[in-house]
């Protein structure tokens, strides 16, 4: 089965949308009849469900709480979908394709999660998201044996609303999970990250890896990447401006955001 960028693309910003609370989109299904149609259709019906549920929301705090638990639960359902298609199968494309696709639905998801165990349902703490996605993502990607360390510096100050949180966590989804599938061929090296706000409430963050670096002439507009593809789109959604570093020098990348909040 040959996997179909923009099909997949669809898919994650229809997901994006719920995970927004938005549940009035839906994607076509056509008759192919494919895994990916399969997991389309699953997606809209979600849709449908998440929506009866979220009526009298701004009433009822009680509902809220509910809708982010089934949000979340509901897209473990999607992760389990994708598992299935995996069974008894040997592509190596196929297999790569579900496991990113499970580690962006799981960031999503993680969001859920902790605004459903917040006080007001309403922010999520960056530090605290960041401590357990980047656990996450070393188990589905690094080797047990690895050597790699993760320093995170982030300012206390720094939580973010659904709509802010779910594009920034799937940004910093797929710098890590890149990083660790591509800047650490001997599954050593360092993961450097940075945020905080300025006194004009400009939101900056940094994640510098200190692995191989990008090709030569690389160009974020051009590649066929779908992670850094993902990365661009969701930087345009935030209205950030994005800048890719990869030092002529001396190894390594470092990616860096910064939006007005």
């Amino acid at each position: 089965m040959e996997v179909k960028d923009e099909r997949i693309k669809a898919i994650m910003e229809l997901l994006m949308s719920y995970a927004r609370l938005d549940f009035e989109q839906a994607i076509p299904v056509d008759s192919s009849r494919d895994e990916l149609s399969a997991i389309a259709a699953g997606v809209n019906m979600l849709g449908e469900e998440l929506k009866e549920n979220s009526i009298s929301l701004k009433e009822k705090e009680r509902l809220l709480k509910e809708l982010h638990h089934r949000v979340k639960n509901n897209m473990q359902i999607i992760v389990s979908m994708l598992r299935l298609q995996t069974v008894n199968e040997t592509d190596p494309k196929i297999l790569a394709f579900v496991r990113d696709s499970k580690s962006r639905i799981d960031s999503m998801a993680l969001v859920h999660e902790m605004l459903y165990s917040s006080e007001g349902f309403e922010f999520t703490k960056l530090n605290e998201y960041l401590d357990f996605l980047q656990r996450s993502i070393f188990m589905s990607y690094a080797p047990p044996s690895h050597e790699i360390l993760v320093d995170m510096q982030i300012d206390e100050a720094c939580q973010f609303n659904i709509d802010k949180m779910i594009p920034l966590g799937l940004m910093i989804n797929e710098m890590f999970s890149n990083s660790l599938k591509h800047a650490f061929p001997d599954n050593k090296g360092q993961v450097i990250i940075n945020a905080f706000f300025d006194d004009n409430q400009r939101f900056h963050f940094s994640y510098t890896d200190n692995g191989v670096g990008l090709p030569q002439n690389f160009d974020i507009t051009k590649v066929e990447s779908l992670g850094m593809q993902l990365i661009e789109m969701l930087a345009d959604q935030l209205d950030a401006d994005l800048k890719l570093i990869s030092p002529k020098v001396q190894s390594g990348l470092t990616v860096g955001l910064s939006f007005q909040c």
